[in-house]
């Protein structure tokens, strides 16, 4: 903006021109930066939400199950070892062929 007000040889409206421009793109950054924090205000939101619901369903005596998100996305299933299936002597089984 310095470079603005001392170059003389500059037109009057090319620098009112790139004074617009740099205004025009902080305002862009302004409404991004925005944009993320409302997205960030909804995620925390959510992530409330399903904490809470979690703590009711454990206080309320029921199974939690545990859900571990690997960095793939997509959630693998680790139940507690007391709810999955086993055979005789909480030992897997074969089946003879």
């Amino acid at each position: 903006m310095l470079l603005l007000e001392i170059d003389n040889e500059m037109p009057v409206e090319e620098k009112e021109l790139k004074i617009r421009q740099s205004f025009d793109r902080a305002r862009k950054d302004i409404a991004v930066i925005q944009a993320k924090i409302e997205c960030k205000k909804e995620e925390i939101a959510v992530l409330e939400a399903e904490m809470a619901a979690a703590s009711a369903s454990a206080s309320k005596g029921g199974t939690t199950s545990y859900n571990i998100p690997p960095s793939s996305g997509n959630v693998v299933m680790s139940d507690h070892p007391d709810e999955m299936e086993y055979g005789f002597g909480g030992l897997p089984t074969r089946s003879k062929n």
